[in-house]
């Protein structure tokens, strides 16, 4: 995932940028990352999965404070599950032959600019509450 992140830019790590193969592994990867399942052993869920989530979250605007990334956990669940909802609708209309209306990755970006926009006006208005 890194070489395509650095070949293509982080555009390329959107559902319907990737390839069949990368596509499955991520739609399994996040799968496994938000029911808890295989995380003993060496099998990893979020080798992939959730890193990019985090990527995708920063792109959407989340706040970064020097190596850090400020997102609550429930804004992270969320974005995970928009992401794996996104990744297996790409799924689906690739093997229905279809396509949205909108592409599902700028759906998909512009849903996480929502949810961090939420994030961001839950945190004001609890410090001026």
């Amino acid at each position: 995932m890194m070489r395509l992140i650095t070949s293509r830019g982080w555009e390329a790590i959107l559902p319907d940028a990737l390839d069949d193969n990368h596509l499955l592994l991520m739609s399994d990867q996040l799968r496994d990352l938000l029911s808890g399942s295989d995380w003993s052993g060496d099998h990893d869920p979020a080798s992939a999965a959730l890193p990019l989530a985090l990527l995708l979250l920063t792109k959407a605007g989340a706040k970064r404070s020097g190596d850090s990334l400020e997102v609550g956990l429930e804004t992270l669940q969320e974005a995970l599950c928009l992401l794996s909802t996104a990744v297996d609708r790409e799924i689906v209309n690739r093997m229905l032959q279809r396509q949205d209306a909108t592409p599902i990755g700028a759906g998909l970006v512009q849903g996480l600019q929502m949810l961090v926009q939420q994030a961001k006006e839950q945190v004001d208005s609890e410090c001026h509450a």
